[in-house]
């Protein structure tokens, strides 16, 4: 393994890139290097678009460039819808002359004060950006910052020609390149492609107090389930109670009125909508821009909120794998679903790359349930073993060298035919018995290995032999993917414990859990997927009371009634009997009804003796002013 790591030290106490001073003068000792930031959220693009450099932003998602686009006007967005009429040509034409001029009136000119310039583009379009900067000899006064650049992986089985083709001129002309992502490529695949191998590789360390751990809830989805079946209970169950999730924070109940829900085929998220009768008003859908057109009608992609200051939400945002990375959301109550099928090839999730991407999503701290999501997963253990694996990849590496060697060899002629073979093949016989793709090289048509996609290959077996075989695996690796080492290992243990505990065991589990560990509380209490009635019950009646009924929750539920009952009755006795003074049975009694009366509890009649179930009191015989005896009630403190 040739990775050079570096750590970086965060300073003690900071929570984003920009509040360490001597960062960016650090990082710019290196030309081309991989930067780690271990956690999403911390502002990686906002450091660079705010900061006195030239920049070059280039992301394999066009959403989180509109959106950055959008909170940074004076930034240069170049991108030309994809249209059929024709017209795209003169639009990029149109493009280029406008960033021509964008270039002359920011950056480094020695003849006028300026800003400097910040480009945002898409792997797709970053060729034509090269050749304006080209024009302008400006290439080595921009630094490239390739951001999310762990989605070249993931998407190679869909656009390795195009995204290797990308890497392959971006490393030819550019002299400073950062490849940005809080999930970057593992370790294990980086030698696959030249273009990382052996970079300089920093990745920062942050102070473990200002990490957040994300709390997740893994169900395993059951044979006759789908995403489909299981995002209809959760809108029906939203319209019945007017909430997805709830939880205590602060000693105040907080709701969660908003979802997004994760999804990998677009055509889930068209099921969902019209079974469930959801409006255009009521759902907000991110997917890549092939997809658009096979939307029900009035409905759209984008439209995310981008206003962190204000945030206005749609109640269901429906988000897919070919749109979520780099996207920043805006909300205040947010709640968080996930769904991997590892039963449709397209629908598996990377589970080191895609899952903590998308749990990082929620970017406003006042969100309690920014960190909080449910992983609903399917798996399927039919994977090649890893000789059989191996042996595949031998031959198709075989057959690589061979083909690659005969076009070497052949005349020119002959050349250009091996060219458009390779270039015409069918998608679903690509990178099948060989990676050989057609490749540029000093802006020529040439074979070559698409390393890219030879490394996804690799790793799409990873995923679903090591993780998706099983679902002991698969939990064990999502923990391993987010974990931080931020909870205790004690609150950790006792969720993973109450999740898959039997219904009558789980109260019991729950109250010697907070009672032993009482400094646990608030992390208990802000888990929405612990039965909010544990935390009244125990609050209410404590241990020993839940304890004396034994967990019993039918029980404990009729105490804990009463309870709340005699709560506003002991209340309302207190303040209309005085310590110290006698009432006769028939005055006590005249007061305990108006309490009742004035509670609402119609039709609860009165009793004299109920006095003693409130307040303090001793019976006691007295002599009236006539000398007769009589029995009272003397109210105690």
């Amino acid at each position: 393994m040739s990775v050079n790591m570096i750590p970086r030290y965060m300073p003690k106490g900071c929570r984003y890139m920009s509040e360490d001073p001597n960062l960016l003068t650090y990082l710019q000792q290196f030309n081309k290097f991989i930067l780690n930031k271990t956690v999403t959220g911390c502002g990686g693009t906002s450091l660079f678009l705010n900061s006195s450099i030239d920049v070059v932003i280039i992301s394999p998602r066009l959403q989180a460039l509109k959106d950055k686009h959008e909170q940074h006007p004076d930034t240069f967005l170049f991108h030309s819808p994809y249209t059929n009429n024709g017209k795209r040509a003169d639009d990029i034409r149109r493009l280029m002359s406008e960033l021509n001029s964008y270039i002359n009136t920011h950056g480094n000119n020695p003849f006028m004060v300026c800003n400097p310039a910040k480009i945002l583009v898409t792997l797709d379009s970053c060729d034509k950006v090269i050749d304006v900067l080209k024009k302008n000899v400006a290439v080595d006064k921009f630094l490239f910052v390739v951001d999310e650049f762990q989605c070249l992986m993931g998407d190679a089985t869909f656009k390795g020609t195009t995204d290797m083709n990308f890497l392959i001129r971006l490393d030819s002309e550019a002299k400073n390149i950062c490849y940005l992502s809080a999930t970057p490529i593992q370790d294990r695949y980086l030698d696959f492609v030249p273009q990382f191998k052996g970079l300089p590789y920093i990745k920062l360390e942050w102070d473990q107090a200002v990490l957040e751990e994300p709390n997740v809830r893994e169900i395993q989805m059951k044979k006759d389930e789908s995403a489909e079946k299981i995002c209809g209970k959760l809108i029906k169950d939203f319209r019945t109670n007017g909430y997805f999730e709830r939880k205590i924070v602060n000693g105040q109940i907080v709701h969660s009125t908003e979802a997004c829900i994760f999804l990998n085929e677009v055509r889930s998220i068209i099921n969902i909508i019209v079974k469930n009768n959801l409006k255009p008003d009521e759902v907000t859908i991110l997917c890549s821009d092939g997809k658009v057109s096979g939307l029900p009608k009035g409905f759209k992609a984008g439209g995310l909120c981008t206003d962190k200051y204000n945030p206005l939400n749609k109640t269901f945002t429906f988000c897919t794998k070919a749109s979520f990375e780099g996207v920043d959301f805006y909300s205040t109550n947010a709640m968080t679903y996930v769904f991997i099928n590892a039963g449709k090839e397209w629908q598996t999730l990377d589970i080191m790359l895609d899952i903590p991407q998308i749990l990082g999503r929620q970017r406003l701290d006042i969100n309690p349930f920014r960190h909080d999501a449910v992983i609903y997963y399917k798996t399927k253990p039919n994977c090649l073993s890893e000789q059989e694996f191996r042996l595949q990849q031998k031959a198709m590496e075989l057959e690589t060298e061979q083909f690659i060697n005969g076009f070497n060899n052949a005349p020119d002629s002959m050349k250009e035919r091996l060219i458009k073979l390779v270039r015409d093949r069918a998608e679903d016989k690509k990178f099948v018995d060989d990676y050989v793709d057609v490749l540029q090289e000093n802006g020529r048509q040439t074979l070559g290995i698409n390393t890219l996609v030879q490394m996804a290959m690799w790793n799409k077996w990873h995923q679903r032999s090591h993780y998706y075989n099983n679902s002991c695996q698969l939990m064990a690796s999502i923990q391993s993917a987010i974990a931080k080492n931020v909870n205790r290992n004690e609150v950790k243990n006792f969720e993973a414990w109450y999740y898959s505990a039997k219904d009558n065991d789980r109260l019991k589990g729950y109250s010697d859990f907070r009672n032993t560990y009482t400094e646990y509380d608030p992390f208990i209490l802000q888990n929405p997927f612990i039965d909010i009635r544990y935390h009244d019950w125990y609050g209410k009646l404590g241990y020993d009371k839940l304890a004396r009924l034994n967990f019993d929750e039918q029980k404990v539920e009729q105490e804990y009634d009463y309870h709340c009952n005699h709560e506003p009755i002991i209340q309302k006795c207190r303040e209309a009997f005085t310590v110290g003074n006698f009432y006769t049975k028939p005055e006590v009694k005249n007061i305990l009804q108006q309490i009742y009366d004035s509670l609402g509890l119609v039709g609860k009649k009165a009793k004299a003796a109920e006095l003693e179930g409130y307040i303090n009191v001793q019976e006691r015989m007295i002599k009236d002013s006539t000398g007769n005896r009589k029995e009272v009630y003397l109210i105690l403190p």
